[in-house]
């Protein structure tokens, strides 16, 4: 039972500060693993410059580009941001 117990608290650490993102580079399709800044449940991450070369300004991003932006910079950088200027999506543009 103990071994059980302590099983569970290491699968929820886990899951509370591990996460990863899927990264494009050089043709293969890489999954980045990283330690969270700040708990949270979710654990797939999506790094927008990871992907693609091109340059995201903040009037043609969506409400979920958005959103995907602020979880990844402040769960995987640990940079709050609200998105409001081009230097906030530059900010969070670090690998």
């Amino acid at each position: 039972m103990k071994r059980f117990f302590i099983a569970a608290i290491l699968a929820a650490m886990a899951v509370l500060y591990i996460g990863y993102y899927e990264a494009l580079e050089d043709g293969d399709i890489d999954t980045i693993v990283f330690i969270k800044k700040h708990p949270t449940f979710q654990v797939r991450f999506f790094n927008i410059h990871a992907n693609d070369g091109e340059v995201r300004r903040v009037g043609r991003l969506t409400e979920e580009e958005r959103g995907w932006i602020v979880d990844y910079c402040r769960y995987r950088l640990g940079i709050d941001t609200e998105l409001k200027t081009q230097d906030d999506i530059e900010m969070c543009a670090k690998k």
